[in-house]
């Protein structure tokens, strides 16, 4: 019950961030500060080791790592990005377009929507490989916490 209630308190924080931003886009370093608290969630919850992330953030996507897959699930699916095992990009286009500055926004949904026909065998699978997608399309685009 004290989890659910957390979770709930946390996405509803997201929601303001994410959706409150009218006039003008978040900085990048706005967009990290609310990401951490997606961060400081999902690595609890996942299990995951910081150096995964580190190594993550540089490029090394370790295949076998199921905490690291796990993390990416949360991350994304705290974000409405990856629900039901499917990327749902009209959340991802809502989202970038009300988090970033329109030059920004636009080359990370690029890179959004190139890996958009990414599959896995499950939530975590899929924001794993979606996330390994967009980096390897465009490493500058890769912005998961």
């Amino acid at each position: 019950m004290v989890l659910k209630m957390n979770l709930l308190l946390v996405v509803l924080v997201m929601s303001q961030v994410f959706f409150s931003v009218t006039e003008a886009a978040m900085s990048q370093a706005q967009m990290k500060q609310a990401m951490k608290t997606v961060r400081n969630m999902c690595i609890p919850k996942s299990g995951v080791d910081k150096e995964a992330l580190a190594k993550m953030v540089n490029g090394e996507f370790d295949e076998s790592d199921q905490k690291l897959k796990c993390y990416l699930g949360c991350v994304l699916g705290m974000m409405q990005a990856v629900k039901n095992n499917k990327i749902n990009l009209t959340m991802v286009r809502n989202q970038i377009t009300k988090m970033l500055a329109p030059e920004r926004g636009q080359r990370i949904l690029a890179a959004f929507e190139s890996c958009a026909t990414v599959t896995g065998d499950d939530n975590c699978g899929l924001a794993f490989r979606f996330a390994k997608c967009i980096y390897d399309t465009d490493k500058e685009a890769f912005i998961v916490p």
